[in-house]
């Protein structure tokens, strides 16, 4: 089993894992799901960390964007020239 992870992020117990798309869809979130799932399989040391996911991105259409949330995933989006985040109440902690 292999995965590419974007961007990985670390603070004490916890670990953030982004995944990075130009322009995001649904699917990239499936993917998302995959890499989550299987992060702590492939870094054993990681394995009592809280884990957080992430999908970053310069558009996100609002259908994705609800999906993301609602799988419990923060959402990073450009607006104007500014970078803007969002999570939701029920952020996934794996």
């Amino acid at each position: 089993m292999e995965e590419e992870y974007d961007i990985i992020m670390t603070n004490g117990d916890a670990i953030g894992i982004v995944e990075v798309k130009y322009k995001a869809h649904e699917n990239d979130l499936d993917k998302l799901d995959r890499k989550m799932q299987n992060f702590k399989k492939l870094f054993l040391i990681y394995q009592n960390f809280k884990q957080y996911g992430a999908i970053a991105s310069f558009h996100i259409n609002d259908e994705a964007k609800r999906e993301a949330l609602k799988r419990g995933y923060f959402v990073l989006q450009r607006s104007g020239d500014l970078v803007h985040t969002e999570s939701s109440d029920n952020l996934t902690v794996l």
